[in-house]
């Protein structure tokens, strides 16, 4: 980093020095020289590389010392008698179904929440609702079945919205990509982003066809 500011100065200094040549340099059709971009862009790449590494081994560093405390409390709990490892096993099963409910409820309000619409053309936008309502059956094939498991309670609140979830994937959302889609091409907004869309619409790509859909509709507002 230090280095990457030295050369950030040189070049400074540099134009600064050949301010005062530019018009013979144009005069002779002499291109400013770039003596610092390609460092940069060098070094940024290890930068890059440096912070990749050290977020991969302080995951493998934390890993590590979750699964030693982990073996600790077990071989701690071996010393204890029955009751209390029985205490200790339904303590954690009651705080992963609270965890799984709490997380279920939350995706069943994320399901039914009003998509958030563009100001202007008071259209969806639509990427996001796809991952949303995608995430939500992805937990489809875990709670198909009523069960005793420690996910039931989480599962019973979700149960009930995943046929209208994939219907509303398969059906409803690529309805409203199309209807935003010609809504904005009468509008006069979203240039090819809209004949990328509707090309990967055709194609089956829903969520490919929502993120241009939504980049050609927040286009239309200015953000």
């Amino acid at each position: 980093m230090k280095l990457s500011a030295k050369i950030t100065q040189f070049e400074i200094t540099s134009q600064e020095a050949l301010a005062p040549h530019a018009d013979f340099m144009t005069t002779h059709g002499t291109a400013n020289p770039d003596m610092a971009s390609s460092a940069q862009r060098s070094i940024h790449a290890m930068l890059g590389y440096v912070d990749r590494r050290i977020a991969r081994s302080d995951r493998a560093a934390m890993s590590l010392l979750f699964g030693i405390t982990m073996r600790r409390q077990a071989l701690s709990l071996l010393d204890e008698s029955q009751d209390v490892r029985a205490q200790v096993a339904e303590a954690k099963i009651a705080k992963a179904e609270a965890t799984f409910q709490e997380s279920a409820e939350a995706q069943v309000l994320a399901f039914e929440k009003v998509t958030p619409q563009n100001g202007n053309l008071s259209l969806p936008y639509l990427a996001k609702r796809y991952d949303d309502v995608t995430a939500f059956l992805q937990m489809r094939p875990l709670c198909e079945l009523p069960s005793s498991s420690w996910r039931e309670a989480g599962c019973a609140a979700m149960r009930p919205h995943f046929k209208a979830a994939a219907t509303y994937r398969a059906t409803t959302l690529p309805g409203l990509v199309q209807t935003g889609l010609s809504t904005m091409k009468a509008q006069g907004v979203g240039g090819a982003l809209l004949d990328a869309a509707a090309a990967k619409l055709a194609a089956g790509d829903v969520k490919g066809a929502a993120v241009l859909h939504d980049a050609a509709l927040r286009g239309a507002e200015g953000t």
